[in-house]
Formats: C-alpha cells, sequence, structure tokens
C-alpha cells in the first residue's frame, strides 16, 4: 500500500466507518519499525475550501509544514 502524507482513506473498524487522515510517518526509535501518524476525522466537520482562500486565511510565513 502507498501511502503520502495528507491522504485520506475510510476504514471499518468494530461496526464503525471511520475517515482517517494520514498526518506524517517516523522510525520507532528502539524497533526502527516505521509508523504511521493518524488522525480520526468527523465527517460531520469536514470543510472544503478553495485553496486561494485557504492562503487569505493562513499566510504562508505565518505555518510551518
Amino acid at each position: 500500500m502507498n501511502l503520502n502524507k495528507g491522504d485520506l482513506f475510510t476504514v471499518y473498524i468494530n461496526g464503525l466507518i471511520m475517515t482517517v487522515c494520514i498526518l506524517g510517518f517516523y522510525s520507532e526509535e528502539y524497533s526502527g519499525e516505521e509508523m504511521v501518524v493518524l488522525a480520526v476525522v468527523n465527517q460531520d466537520n469536514m470543510v472544503h475550501v478553495p485553496l486561494h482562500d485557504l492562503e487569505r486565511i493562513f499566510p504562508q510565513n505565518r505555518f510551518i509544514n
């Protein structure tokens, strides 16, 4: 499975459908295993905003990716 930071996908766990977003990756310090940082997204809270509107709200010099 090829996953990238920012990818959204839907999973079915214990009878619940959840939307998950990949926030990042890191190597576990002791085992070296690749780990994924995930966020569960509530569909009711998702907002779709045109990119140019987002750039006005959050100027590039105000946040770090």
